[in-house]
């Protein structure tokens, strides 16, 4: 339904930088799920990603979470696929949900790590998907 990746410039991800997404949900009656996508580089130094993510439907009516990527295991190996430094992740955000109505529903996403300038993201996506 939606696969988007948006770079972070200078894979250097400022707390007041919000990430929008704009997707369009054609199904209210079929069940998604909703994937938080990140890369970041092997210089990343921490082993999850908090967000601010807020969903807006089409009707005005808003959500807010706080949600963790959890990028590495405890003992900072990554869990996603790699490719020289830098490793891709999709991280389930919502399952089997339905949308209320259809439309287009805006996402956006706020870094929440509790430091000014997170170092070490080059990218942030969100995947739409129907349930088969």
């Amino acid at each position: 339904v939606y696969d988007t990746n948006i770079a972070v410039e200078n894979a250097n991800w400022n707390k007041n930088e919000l990430v929008k997404f704009e997707a369009q949900i054609l199904q209210s009656k079929v069940p998604h799920n909703v994937y938080i996508n990140v890369r970041n580089a092997n210089s990343y130094s921490f082993s999850n990603l908090y967000l601010f993510v807020t969903i807006i439907s089409p009707n005005g009516n808003s959500v807010r979470d706080t949600f963790e990527c959890r990028l590495a295991d405890d003992r900072g190996k990554w869990f996603g696929s790699g490719i020289g430094d830098l490793y891709s992740y999709q991280v389930p955000y919502k399952q089997n949900i339905f949308f209320p109505d259809t439309g287009i529903y805006t996402f956006t996403y706020e870094q929440a790590m509790r430091v000014d300038d997170l170092s070490g993201i080059t990218d942030i996506g969100l995947r739409v998907e129907t349930v088969n």
